[in-house]
């Protein structure tokens, strides 16, 4: 037998017992799949299923959106809270949506908790979430832009029980059916999620009878015990020290265009690391990050860049510690401020950070495979568009919410991959994008064209993921009133290891136009033959009214790039270029490559644009060449207390300082930069501008970061190595 040093069992009986557990929750989201008959669970998969101990420790987690980890934990938490155990019964079911008291992320997002019994005893905890069409209040699927406190956003509930001996509260179901849009569909969604709970209760009660409670509760700690020890690994494999970056969350759905700070310390300390988010005063709009959605937002990305390979369960949490500062923040939201966007807003900006600072400790690790984890940050721009009307063919209210259109931005740039097309993003890592013509069917609209928006994803050694453009009608409705929202137009992804940042999201609203028209006649709508009064828009959140044959189009933003774009193999640029992903210009121009009559790659002449353009970023021919086995991914080393270039190895000054002071340094307003780069990103209007500073080593030229901020482009976020010091309040990033 294999057995660790610590343990009775054998580590395959663990195993095996591990993907038992698994395989039960993933049964869960497939009965929840099945029963339902929301396209947002069949075919765009938003959801997620839980298994919990007794000791409300998460044992399983499946379904597809990743945030959902800390929702489980926080739900039960929240049903045990606010009922007595002994009170809880089999059969009995709770409803949790309220971010502020419940653990949801949003108030879209409803979880039903329900307990697992087996011989007379309770053993654990059943939690299914999943994004509802609707949960009544001021905005179409609680998305609510207007509201200046949570009571206006939607119906919320605090872990009360609505179901017992398996069945929906007669009483609650009559409310539901006079307080949301569409509740058949709603009320249809609670019984899938109370089936897939039945399904995962059953099978562990099997369990049990087959090997015992006491054996089921000594492997399922042993299972924790064996993510833990990978998690720890993990973390140990990162240099111990601080890593630090900032960004903001963007809004202005209200006429004023507002950036709220958010800011991000990584503390490597050993086998452990610490989580520290600050951010400025909550405000009341949508944006506040509830805490659910700024710590699920943090699994997110642990998971997919740390944590990829480790079994999701209560071990992995263990060597990870969150500090989210007090109360009242736009990173630890407090009621009644409205957080209807929380995840999406703030939380989005959480996930974006923490690819940042990992990234930033990943490259200085002596792992290869540690090292190898560096990427770019995700557009993770979520642009929503969800209307509420009369379909004019049966008289019947319907709703407009095409998944797809929020799932259609660039990927992020790694080590060993360009960025994926039509990403989504990192937290829905298991969700699809919904068929075109499912979504015609269910819905009173029409998509008009999707197709990859060029030039969207960051240059690099691998370039980020495209952004698609998407355009949308409305045929089966006279009017629908709803909203779209970004969170990303102002401040633009950023590239890693040197890599460039990718576009931002931008939409237009084409109105009183000639596309009904152009459909009887049989013609192909497009861009070019569709005429009409075309609103640009300079907000990130708006409310509108969109008539039958008005256009929607959106164009998302695309993944950062990785390493410095003049070492991408001319091959894949010339690829990029014939497959319409990079244009002409910014293939020649941003990774120097210049194309024969045939379309190949000239090599003489793109070794001589590449030089050009070295020499063009730091004002004079390059003293060094860059090494031929320079890393790729990490232009930085640490070497004798030194910070060096590690292309050609120039140094840049002492550990204890900021390498950036010793880089040659180009500012650019970044929507003036982006017009270089053939991409998208929206100038602010009010305020201080969004800035652009790139870094080349003063030696061979190389890119060795980009910075983004806002106004004073002043010394940016640097590593440091061994140093773990606290994290105040009102702490300054510097370097």
């Amino acid at each position: 037998m294999t057995k660790s040093a610590d343990s009775e069992f054998d580590i395959i009986d663990v195993e095996v017992h591990q993907k038992s557990v698994r395989n039960i929750a993933t049964e869960m989201a497939v009965t929840l799949m099945r029963t339902s008959g929301s396209p947002v669970v069949t075919d765009a998969k938003d959801f997620s299923t839980s298994i919990l101990d007794a000791k409300v420790e998460q044992l399983a987690f499946a379904g597809h959106v990743t945030f959902h980890m800390s929702t489980a934990v926080a739900g039960v938490q929240a049903v045990l809270r606010n009922n007595r155990l002994e009170d809880i019964r089999p059969g009995d079911g709770f409803i949790c949506n309220d971010p502020h008291s419940s653990g949801a992320i949003h108030q879209g997002d409803v979880g039903i908790v329900m307990p697992f019994f087996a011989q007379g005893q309770l053993v654990g905890w059943g939690y299914v979430n999943e994004h509802v069409l609707d949960v009544g209040g001021s905005a179409v699927s609680g998305f609510a832009a207007g509201a200046f406190d949570s009571y206006a956003e939607a119906l919320a509930f605090p872990a009360i029980r609505v179901i017992r001996d398996g069945q929906i509260d007669e009483q609650w179901e009559k409310f539901i059916t006079n307080n949301v849009r569409m509740a058949g569909t709603v009320l249809n969604d609670i019984r899938s999620m109370i089936a897939a709970n039945n399904v995962g209760g059953r099978r562990i009660e099997a369990m049990i009878a087959d090997i015992g409670l006491d054996r089921f509760v000594r492997l399922s700690e042993e299972a924790k015990a064996l993510s833990e020890r990978a998690m720890r690994a993990m973390i140990g494999k990162l240099p111990d020290g601080t890593y630090e970056s900032k960004d903001w969350v963007e809004y202005d759905g209200r006429g004023e265009e507002e950036l709220h700070e958010v800011r991000t310390r990584l503390i490597v300390a050993g086998e452990e690391m610490t989580l520290q988010f600050r951010g400025g005063p909550q405000t009341n709009s949508f944006i506040n990050g509830a805490w659910p959605a700024v710590v699920g937002q943090a699994w997110t990305t642990l998971l997919a860049q740390l944590a990829y390979d480790i079994p999701i369960n209560a071990g992995i949490w263990r060597p990870v510690h969150f500090d989210l500062g007090p109360k009242g923040s736009i990173v630890n939201a407090a009621p009644p401020v409205p957080v209807s966007m929380s995840h999406i807003q703030t939380g989005m900006k959480i996930n974006k950070l923490l690819s940042d600072v990992f990234s930033q400790a990943c490259s200085l690790s002596s792992d290869p495979v540690v090292a190898a984890r560096v990427a770019s940050q995700t557009a993770q721009d979520q642009t929503y568009f969800t209307a509420f009307g009369v379909d004019r063919r049966n008289g019947q209210p319907t709703m407009a919410f095409p998944m797809s259109v929020g799932m259609s931005n660039g990927g992020p740039a790694q080590t060993n991959s360009d960025g994926m097309e039509v990403y989504a993003a990192q937290c829905m890592s298991g969700c699809d994008m919904p068929d075109v013509e499912l979504e015609e069917t269910s819905q009173p609209g029409m998509i008009l064209w999707r197709r990859i928006a060029t030039d969207t994803g960051g240059a690099g050694v691998y370039r980020g993921g495209l952004g698609v453009d998407t355009s949308l009608t409305i045929l089966h409705c006279d009017q629908m009133t709803g909203g779209a929202y970004t969170n990303t137009a102002l401040i633009p992804p950023r590239g890693a290891a040197g890599g460039f940042p990718g576009a931002a999201g931008a939409w237009k609203h084409w109105r009183k136009t000639n596309l009904l028209d152009l459909l009887d006649a049989h013609e192909l709508p497009d861009a070019s033959n569709i005429k009409g009064e075309v609103e640009d828009s300079t907000a990130t959140v708006t409310s509108f009214q969109i008539a039958r044959g008005d256009v929607y189009t959106v164009t998302h933003g695309g993944g950062g790039g990785v390493g410095d774009p003049l070492r991408r193999a001319p091959a894949s640029v010339a690829r990029d270029i014939a497959d319409g992903f990079v244009s002409v210009d910014v293939g020649r121009n941003v990774y120097g490559v210049v194309l024969a009559a045939d379309g190949a790659p000239d090599i003489a002449a793109t070794e001589a644009r590449r030089l050009a353009i070295r020499t063009q970023r730091i004002g004079r021919a390059p003293s060094r060449e860059v090494a031929a086995d320079a890393p790729l991914f990490a232009p930085l080393r640490v070497s004798d207390g030194q910070w060096a270039c590690s292309q050609c190895g120039t140094t840049l000054g002492s550990q204890a300082g900021n390498w950036r002071d010793a880089a040659v340094q180009a500012d650019a307003e970044v929507s003036e930069r982006f017009r270089d780069l053939h991409s998208q990103v929206r100038r602010r209007r009010e305020g201080s501008l969004v800035m652009m500073r790139e870094h080349y080593c003063p030696g061979c030229a190389s890119s060795l970061g980009i910075d983004i901020s806002v106004g004073d482009t002043g010394a940016a976020p640097q590593s440091r190595l061994g140093v773990n010091d606290p994290f105040a309040a009102d702490m300054v990033i510097s370097g």
